[in-house]
């Protein structure tokens, strides 16, 4: 039962049974035994007695000298073992193997850490190390070599470069360029500085020209293409236009159109096929505010004969200084693809990188993203190529060109020249449009 008391009093319980007095958080006051008297102070304003029947009555006014010091030290004892465990929650505890560590496993821990790492940092592991993300190894590799090489952080096995070197001899095959076959509008002149090989064609000045040169191929393929890509040399020396189709079907070829107008377009009356051109136009005129040029992309391809042809116009822009005039200091244009391209898809399979010469930080420029050809092209991928030249200069034009090379897939269908070329590489592209194809034909 509970009794209502007042803190500091002391009272008298007379049980008939055994009985205990407690607080009611349970904290034992007094125990006594039934037929005897005990005396109790108040802890609080209730106190809670086990015999119902007993009898509680206020004994004194005060409380028996020493029973409040009593009653402090019992209730700092009482909290202090209210914290402590119980003994079956102890001995689980100790039981538990999992968050304990044993004197052998602390000893095998330490001797592993001491081998992880030497007194400079160093690691030395017997086994193999698989790691589930990147590894980063700014300060380079080492890699083991063959008895008697090099071991620095820069040697690769020689044998092993060796053969990818012939491996990538293997995968490409030369395209000549037609010295002989070469035209040029108008009155420029062609200058076969090596036959077969190099070219130059000289366009008078304020004279308009257009250039058109073939390779000769060993034709290295059947029903199905392995070709990933060309790079050929080309350079001119002010505005240019340099057009280039891509794959199957045919090509018309249109000279002597504005520098605006598109040079090749897809044959037969625009007929769907699968191959594309592309079209990079170079304007020779410097941005003063940017500190360089702007180069413009068109590329002419046909996903579906639904749709029909689609062109897609990429700006790239090219920092560079005065003395380093595009495309005065291109050396190489060079077109790649990662894999074979869908017929059905837009999926940049393909990209345009253009080689510069001169004292640029970089010289290997992204100009374009492309859509790419499909396996299902019966030609060696690119045959030939046409320039424009506008020369509205105080002097001659000169067109540079010279010889080729075809990239094929290595096995499992992928490229890595496009991959390397993309690693090294700056990205030049600033916007990309994509709209249905309007053709372009202004004569001059």
């Amino acid at each position: 039962m509970i009794i209502n008391t007042t803190a500091g009093k002391t009272y008298a319980v007379t049980p008939q049974t055994d009985c205990t007095v407690s607080t009611t958080e349970g904290v034992l006051i007094a125990s006594c035994a039934a037929g005897e008297q005990m005396l109790f102070v108040a802890p609080g304003a209730e106190v809670e007695v086990s015999d119902d029947s007993a009898l509680v009555t206020e004994s004194f006014k005060g409380a028996p000298a020493g029973l409040s010091a009593v009653w402090g030290s019992i209730k700092k004892v009482s909290a202090s073992l209210a914290s402590k465990l119980n003994s079956s929650t102890f001995n689980a505890h100790k039981a538990d193997t999992t968050v304990h560590v044993t004197a052998q496993e602390r000893e095998m821990w330490n001797g592993k850490q001491d081998k992880l790492t030497d007194s400079a940092g160093n690691m030395t592991l017997a086994g193999g190390l698989t790691a589930a993300g990147a590894i980063n190894a700014n300060g380079g590799i080492n890699i083991p070599l063959a008895v008697g090489a090099a071991t620095d952080t820069t040697a690769v096995n020689r044998m092993y470069a060796a053969g990818m070197a012939g491996v990538t001899g293997i995968l490409t095959s030369n395209a000549f360029l037609n010295t002989d076959a070469i035209t040029a509008s108008g009155s420029s002149t062609v200058t076969k500085t090596v036959p077969y090989h190099l070219a130059g064609i000289k366009v008078p000045k304020g004279t308009h020209s257009t250039i058109q040169a073939r390779f000769e191929v060993s034709n290295p393929q059947w029903n199905y293409s392995s070709f990933a890509g060309f790079s050929f040399l080309w350079r001119a020396t002010n505005a240019a236009k340099l057009s280039f189709g891509i794959g199957r079907g045919g090509k018309t070829i249109r000279p002597d159109l504005s520098i605006d107008s598109y040079s090749i377009i897809p044959a037969n009356g625009l007929a769907y096929n699968h191959g594309e051109i592309l079209d990079i136009t170079f304007d020779n005129v410097r941005n003063t505010d940017r500190n360089g040029y702007t180069v413009r992309v068109r590329e002419i391809f046909a996903l579906n004969n639904t749709d029909s042809w689609q062109v897609k116009t990429t700006t790239s822009f090219i920092p560079a200084s005065q003395n380093e005039p595009v495309p005065w200091t291109i050396a190489k244009i060079i077109y790649q693809q990662k894999s074979v391209a869908s017929i059905a898809r837009y999926e940049d399979t393909g990209a345009l990188w253009l080689m510069l010469t001169g004292g640029q930080g970089n010289n290997l420029y992204q100009i374009a993203t492309c859509r790419g050809v499909s396996n299902f092209e019966t030609g060696v991928g690119v045959s030939q190529w046409v320039t424009d030249v506008v020369n509205n200069a105080a002097g001659d034009v000169s067109v540079y060109a010279g010889t080729g090379e075809y990239t094929y897939y290595q096995p499992g269908g992928m490229n890595p020249v496009f991959y390397g070329l993309e690693a090294i590489g700056t990205n030049a592209i600033e916007s990309e449009e994509t709209a249905d194809f309007e053709d372009i034909n202004i004569p001059l």
